[in-house]
């Protein structure tokens, strides 16, 4: 693994080998994030100030690019280290705030052109989403004037992917990994949550006297009940309260129902994949997505964590 810098003016600068690194992705918020340890040297102190990206290679793949957050450097008895730390590309929407407006007739490509193209990031593709009316309150990041509008207006997701490119789709293509009794797990955690899991999404428009109602399937058949209402505004329209129901359903699942595999050596894998859990000796098996992967390496080598959350 060998890693990258690239300062304000563009020069790019190949660190030290990197004695540990630890590369955790989400592919949404919170950011996909980064830290490693190399040796220093005192010519690297000006480089280090102006220092505002970072990429991670591996035998010529990219494993991880983003924004340089916190530089440390020590110096003890084991030498001169540098310590260097920071997010996914994804932090650039977070970190900028945008100004108040409301549009008319908004459509995905308006949005990304004034709040994402902007910071430098590139949109591999992206389904079309539209709403009559979208405002943007004061106080919105980036990343929420986006968010809200995909995900309450077009029912999707934003995704990073460990380059650092945006993919707006509302079905994520994952890949399909298989974890068994022959996978090298060395630890297992499995958490289910009940407490705060959506059953049924009432969302209501008050002005035009509408109410769709938006089941949570799989809970209420395992006994759910909880019941929440939430109020949009008027002459929404029927697919704006559908995904909102959904989006709201979706995020009151979120760690609710998980499992946390830690693996020895790597275990290739990315948030949105699909995984196919058999053969634990904890008894859990079935079908669940990955929703948050880490890559460490020390000086015991390498190991994967997966946490995984029940489809």
């Amino acid at each position: 693994m060998k890693g990258y810098i690239t300062t304000c003016d563009g020069a790019q600068y190949e660190l030290p080998t990197l004695l540990r690194w630890e590369f955790s992705y989400t592919g949404s918020v919170p950011c996909d994030s980064f830290s490693l340890r190399c040796p220093y040297d005192p010519a690297m102190a000006e480089t280090l100030r102006r220092a505002v990206r970072f990429r991670a290679r591996e035998d010529g793949a990219t494993e991880f690019a983003g924004v340089v957050d916190e530089t440390n450097v020590t110096c003890d008895e084991k030498g001169m280290q540098l310590e260097l730390s920071g997010r996914g590309l994804a932090a650039l929407l977070l970190d900028n705030e945008a100004e108040a407006v409301s549009y008319e007739r908004a459509t995905m490509g308006e949005i990304l052109k004034n709040h994402v193209t902007p910071y430098g990031i590139l949109c591999a593709g992206y389904d079309e989403a539209a709403a009559p009316r979208y405002r943007v309150a004061n106080g919105s990041s980036q990343w929420k004037v986006l968010h809200d509008f995909a995900a309450l207006h077009g029912g999707i997701e934003p995704y990073f992917d460990k380059t650092g490119t945006l993919e707006l789709r509302r079905t994520h293509k994952g890949a399909g990994v298989t974890i068994d009794a022959q996978t090298s797990v060395t630890a297992l955690a499995y958490c289910d949550r009940r407490y705060g899991v959506i059953a049924e999404a009432l969302v209501v428009d008050k002005k035009a006297g509408v109410r769709r109602s938006v089941k949570n399937a799989d809970f209420c058949a395992r006994g759910g009940t909880s019941r929440r209402v939430f109020y949009v505004p008027a002459k929404s329209g029927a697919q704006t309260m559908r995904c909102t129901g959904e989006y709201q359903i979706r995020k009151s699942k979120e760690g609710a129902e998980t499992l946390r595999v830690t693996i020895a050596g790597r275990f290739s894998a990315a948030p949105g994949d699909t995984a196919v859990v058999s053969g634990t000796k904890i008894g859990i098996s079935g079908r669940f997505r990955v929703i948050e992967c880490t890559r460490r390496f020390g000086e015991s080598g390498e190991t994967s964590e997966l946490c995984l959350q029940r489809e």
